[in-house]
């Protein structure tokens, strides 16, 4: 193991066969050539994930694998992708996690993202955000304790006592757990399915019942169960009918509630922590 101390150290990672390399800049650099680690203490800055900056108040390379987390006010930057977050974790596949005070804003895919904890991957397009989860889109607003999905294929799964507001549908509602999916980011079969004591509000009139489901293209609201609907707009209401098909896809690959979320790392469930980066995680 050997130290490198100074006014400013800096170690350079080259990656074989690759046209990028990663790099660590701190105060005091520790490198363990047996276990193939770089330590950073002090004003640490790490380029990683071909082009992110990384910074941080100390943080762990990882040589095998080029992965790397980082402690202490961590902010994350990569082309139009901010991230900021209490600590931080770099993994292989590109997929960033975030835990304590996390946020995300994704500028190329007008995408916010708020929890405490969260694990984002912007080629992938898979999240998760656990804890006091917030995502907002072009489409609208989803808050939950847990959210999980994809947002290029699209999927996205909401539970733990759901709420919904979309200026775009000019609605919002609540449910104990939302579904939404949709064939691709252009696709055109957009689907919600609300459940357990789900509220809608579309229009200016009310739907209440243990399932409701929303089609983006058809304006349509059905039901399940002993449901109420209570018209004010009859300009703008929305039909009712469970009988319609869904619109054309405009994508090769449907996407419904019972398809897999693309993209999803084995790591998902694992705890975040540091120790998770000493073993060989694909």
């Amino acid at each position: 193991m050997r130290k490198i101390y100074g006014f400013l150290a800096v170690f350079l990672i080259a990656a074989g066969g690759t046209a990028w390399a990663d790099d660590i800049t701190a105060d005091v650099l520790t490198y363990d050539g047996k276990a193939k680690t770089v330590t950073a203490t002090g004003n640490v800055v790490i380029h990683a994930n071909e082009g992110a900056v990384v910074t941080g108040k100390k943080g762990q390379y990882y040589f095998e694998n080029r992965s790397a987390w980082l402690d202490g006010g961590v902010e994350y930057q990569k082309d139009q992708t901010v991230m900021t977050a209490e600590k931080m974790y770099l993994y292989e596949d590109k997929t960033t996690r975030g835990v304590g005070g996390v946020y995300i804003h994704d500028e190329a895919e007008k995408r916010t993202m708020k929890g405490d904890d969260i694990m984002y991957n912007p080629e992938t397009g898979f999240g998760k955000i656990q804890g006091n989860g917030y995502l907002e889109s072009v489409d609208g607003v989803i808050e939950a304790p847990l959210i999980e999905g994809n947002m290029k294929q699209v999927k996205i799964e909401a539970t733990g006592g759901v709420y919904l507001s979309s200026t775009m549908h000019q609605m919002n509602g609540y449910g104990d757990k939302a579904v939404y999916t949709r064939s691709g980011q252009e696709g055109i079969d957009g689907k919600l399915i609300l459940t357990g004591n789900a509220h809608v509000v579309q229009n200016g009139n009310s739907f209440d019942g243990p399932e409701l489901i929303m089609r983006d293209a058809e304006k349509i609201v059905e039901t399940s169960g002993r449901s109420t609907i209570t018209i004010t707009n009859t300009a703008g209401a929305s039909s009712m009918d469970a009988g319609n098909q869904a619109a054309e896809t405009g994508s090769t690959e449907r996407v419904t509630e019972e398809t897999p979320i693309a993209g999803r790392p084995s790591y998902a469930d694992e705890p975040a922590q540091s120790s998770f980066f000493d073993k060989d995680h694909k």
